[in-house]
């Protein structure tokens, strides 16, 4: 869980608005028990505020402003006590929404929502990304890092972690392989695609510069270009071009031989509009894909589009040769030959005439507006194919791939405001931790037991060591997160914590612990005492 967030340290905590609230809305603090069998729960079922004040009047308060217990003539008193836990509740400002800074943003984010909501209605996965979504991104993942053995040299320039792709057909004459690897980058620890052409002949000059052009080309449906070099890593003069690395996506060659790719008319539009999408693009800067074929388009498992390779051939030929206009007609056409590729393989769509080669055709399940986009594509209906004759056959469903994109922009989002405080949190349970019930002596024998970390050792009991009624342990993550929320935006709220004797009860806000596991973390890390 990466940590992208401020600080919130440097933020001092906005003071609350305190008001007396009615006897019905006095929040009771939660039954907390030790290890230990003699430990009874702080408030039971059926125990008023009045009894828990009865039960502590006599118990010595803990202050730790003045780092210090507290005795003699210092005793809790009973009014005390429910004088301290009227004041237990979220103050109305913390979910106002009231901020006008930056900072404060930041903090209404870390604040615990209303606490007067049900904890236990919630569900565990409430609280973090959904399964399937983190199911498939750590797919993506295990298959980024995933490196097969191979013959392949660790390093080749920046990259290493080399692992074999495929072996394709060069899309230029004269050259008949090109091996894809998979690397990752020295630079950034990103992986990439290397696109290998080997045995390059030393007397050919690429074209590396057509690199820099590529690199303008931003599309969410290319595999961008991001550098091209000659190296001598592999045991002979190869030409190497990389790519952007899409986890898990497959060539619709691959997936044409798995019998594994849709044919529905919904799944054909919106293919044809993602190439769109990626053609304009390229065409707008000046370019032209060149090798457009069911071998360069690329699926994820979502069904994303991508055009790959692209790049490879200006950088193996001069771009002087080519007549950019007429390569961009043939980027359309292959559109079409795409689509009839894929409708090839079923009978229903091959259409026979007495006396005529059979031809494909889109049968009557499709609209009519697909079978005239499939004839535009493919059957020299008109001289010149154009992007807006293509949109202009799209029509409504341009809206429909739209709303299919904001849809998942919306549960991305959604998915990320579940995660985007689980860095502060993870940072804050490491302190307390690394804190409560230190054993190694590093300070003091006693350090961990006494002064303000006696303070932090009680309330991580009381987060993750409450128990019900029952003495059944309470795994709600509602508890957790709450109160580590509280805990982390430096709340003025007040909690009700005892030790595990029953001899100490200690009333202290959130901001006081806070203050104490800063301090306490910040003289660990000072200690000038060399590790044992």
């Amino acid at each position: 869980m990466a940590d992208n967030t401020e600080d919130i340290s440097k933020h001092p905590p906005a003071s609350p608005a305190k008001k007396q609230l009615p006897e019905s809305r006095v929040e009771k603090p939660a039954k907390l028990r030790a290890s230990s069998p003699a430990f009874q729960p702080l408030a039971g079922k059926g125990r008023s505020i009045a009894a828990v004040g009865s039960h502590l009047k006599n118990a010595p308060v803990f202050t730790p402003q003045s780092r210090q217990h507290a005795s003699g003539n210092s005793n809790i008193r009973a009014s005390e006590i429910q004088a301290g836990l009227s004041r237990m509740a979220i103050d109305k400002h913390s979910t106002s929404g009231a901020f006008t800074s930056s900072a404060d943003d930041d903090l209404f984010m870390k604040r615990s929502q209303n606490s007067n909501h049900a904890a236990h209605m919630q569900p565990a996965g409430h609280f973090f990304v959904d399964e399937s979504l983190r199911r498939a991104l750590a797919s993506e993942m295990r298959a980024a890092f995933l490196v097969e053995d191979s013959e392949l040299p660790f390093q080749v320039h920046n990259y290493y972690a080399l692992s074999p792709l495929e072996i394709i057909d060069a899309p230029f004459p004269g050259i008949s392989k090109q091996q894809t690897i998979k690397a990752q980058s020295i630079s950034d620890g990103r992986h990439y695609v290397l696109s290998r052409i080997s045995d390059y002949q030393s007397g050919q000059k690429p074209e590396l510069g057509a690199v820099e052009k590529w690199q303008q080309v931003q599309t969410p449906n290319v595999a961008r270009v991001c550098e091209a070099f000659i190296t001598h890593a592999f045991g002979d003069n190869s030409l190497v071009v990389v790519h952007e690395y899409k986890p898990l996506a497959a060539s619709l060659k691959s997936k044409i031989s798995d019998n594994s790719v849709p044919t529905s008319e919904a799944f054909l539009w919106s293919l044809v509009l993602q190439l769109m999408s990626a053609l304009n693009a390229i065409h707008v800067a000046g370019l032209a894909v060149h090798t457009l074929d069911v071998s360069t388009v690329f699926l994820s498992p979502t069904n994303r589009a991508f055009i790959g390779y692209c790049g490879l051939v200006d950088v193996l030929a001069s771009r002087a040769n080519h007549n950019v206009q007429a390569v961009q007609q043939k980027d359309l056409h292959s559109i079409g030959q795409i689509l009839l590729k894929l409708l090839n393989r079923s009978s229903e769509h091959i259409a026979s005439a007495p006396g005529q080669p059979p031809v494909v055709m889109p049968e009557a399940g499709y609209s009519a507006e697909f079978r005239e986009l499939f004839r535009y594509l493919n059957y020299h209906m008109t001289p010149v194919i154009t992007v807006e004759g293509i949109l202009h056959l799209a029509g409504p469903r341009m809206l429909s791939e739209l709303d299919a994109a904001w849809n998942e922009t919306d549960m991305l989002a959604n998915n990320l405001r579940t995660e985007m405080a689980n860095g502060r949190l993870v940072r804050l349970m490491c302190k307390i931790n690394f804190i409560a019930e230190r054993t190694d002596g590093v300070v003091d024998p006693e350090w961990s037991e006494t002064g303000d970390r006696y303070l932090i050792k009680l309330f991580r009991d009381y987060v993750f060591h409450t128990v019900d009624d029952n003495g059944r342990p309470v795994t709600s993550m509602a508890h957790v997160i709450g109160n580590l929320n509280r805990l982390d935006a430096g709340s003025m709220e007040k909690l009700v914590l005892m030790s595990r004797d029953e001899k100490s009860c200690l009333v202290v806000s959130y901001s006081e612990i806070k203050r104490c596991i800063d301090d306490a973390y910040q003289e660990l890390t000072t200690s000038v005492r060399a590790w044992k």
